[in-house]
């Protein structure tokens, strides 16, 4: 053997050994939902009740390879505490029987509705509906008080192809089969060939921050309507090699460790399939979730609100401020400011991380390794604050291994206006 063909074996092997013991996980403290300190320390005096949950996958009843109740098994191993279907133009899993709790789990069946400007997603929705033109099928899912939300809306396969549209409630900023369907192919064969070594290293690829679609998520936010944001898995487990031969790849529970989306309910689920099937689509509606590469660890104290005159507000919500006087930028009749908080309980001594607030899709405060507090009314900016009708905040939060950066998670909107 000469030295150019062992010093190859060499790197082979030293690449695999890099694959195979590939760990990036997030170090989180013990606090709950608050910050360890200042004013943010007494964010919520009660805080809400938070879920998470795997949105979006296919099974039997389209083009899946599981069967519900296996499906709904993997989830239940998981930890996840509700689960939501979207086979493609179909709710038979609902008309077969299968939603219900199972544990604590809950499941029910959403929709896959297919249009002519792409696939939309239909959740809280208890009657079958067909495929057809945008504007019907939108009016089907209002009907029935269900959340229309753009599935993949820059999937190269299936991609969202009128971006004018109104109407939908929220849009799938997330979507894992975009995530590695957008991904240069390189990186696709490299997934591909570490995957049965070490399923982790391969699907960390698929934390890429999907650019495009959060461009467009902050370009269409509006006075009064609010266009929330979702991660889905869109799992399939059923890649198409030829005419005759699929494989079951990548895994369900593979899939659905790697992001999840976390409600944010006033009271907790009530036990009862009808009422709390309402509340996580309307929470997804609403925007009062949040949504997180959970592969890296599940998120621990994580808080985002807006307090203005004494009461605090959440994604979702809207805060009108009070007008200005006599020069002042944006005090109310208490003569307070709107504060910004927001806090993760990462560990600082494990895990770098950032918290970015943006305005508008536009970065405006970042705190390093620590909360955040942002006063609007002192703020350099407050004059294009009231430039503008409406002004949208949100979170994301980078965290550091070594030197590399995932963005780990995105909060909702907080619209404040004047």
């Amino acid at each position: 053997m000469n030295l150019a063909a062992a010093a190859i074996i060499v790197l082979l092997f030293l690449f695999y050994l890099r694959i195979r013991f590939f760990r990036m996980k997030i170090g989180f403290t013990d606090r709950g939902n608050a910050s360890g300190s200042g004013a943010g320390s007494a964010v919520l005096a009660r805080p809400p009740v938070e879920l998470n949950g795997i949105i979006h996958f296919h099974s039997l009843y389209s083009d899946g390879s599981g069967r519900i109740e296996d499906i709904i098994e993997t989830a239940k191993k998981l930890g996840a505490d509700f689960l939501v279907s979207s086979d493609h133009n179909t709710l038979k899993p609902k008309t077969d029987g299968m939603e219900g709790y199972y544990g604590r789990l809950l499941y029910f069946a959403g929709e896959e509705i297919n249009t002519e400007f792409g696939h939309l997603l239909a959740v809280g929705i208890n009657g079958e509906i067909k495929r057809g033109n945008y504007a019907d099928v939108l009016s089907a899912v209002k009907a029935q008080d269900g959340t229309a939300v753009l599935c993949h809306p820059h999937n190269w396969w299936t991609p969202w192809k009128n971006f004018d549209v109104e109407g939908y409630d929220g849009i799938e900023i997330i979507n894992l089969d975009s995530q590695w369907r957008g991904m240069n192919p390189l990186y696709i064969l490299v997934v591909m060939l570490s995957y049965r070594i070490n399923p982790f290293y391969a699907l960390h690829f698929l934390s890429h921050k999907p650019v495009k679609t959060i461009k467009f998520w902050d370009g269409v936010q509006r006075r009064g309507s609010m266009k929330s944001g979702i991660a889905s898995i869109d799992a399939h487990s059923n890649v198409k090699l030829t005419k005759k031969i699929r494989i079951k790849f990548p895994k369900y529970a593979e899939l659905f460790s790697v992001a999840r989306t976390h409600i944010l309910l006033e009271n907790k689920l009530s036990g009862n399939l009808e009422k709390d099937r309402k509340s996580v689509a309307e929470a997804l509606k609403k925007g009062r979730c949040y949504f997180s590469f959970d592969l890296f660890g599940t998120p621990a104290g994580f808080y985002f609100n807006v307090l203005y005159a004494g009461r605090y507000y959440s994604s979702g919500d809207s805060v009108r401020l009070g007008r200005k006087r006599n020069g002042d930028k944006n005090l109310d009749n208490k003569g307070g400011n709107a504060i910004i908080y927001a806090g993760i309980g990462i560990n600082r001594k494990k895990n770098k991380f950032v918290i970015n607030l943006f305005r508008n899709g536009e970065k405006v405060f970042s705190s390093k390794n620590g909360d955040l507090t942002y006063e609007i009314g002192a703020a350099a900016d407050a004059g294009e604050f009231y430039a503008s009708p409406s002004s949208f905040y949100r979170i994301e939060i980078d965290v550091y291994f070594g030197i590399k950066k995932v963005t780990y998670l995105y909060s909702n909107n907080i619209e404040v206006y004047s």
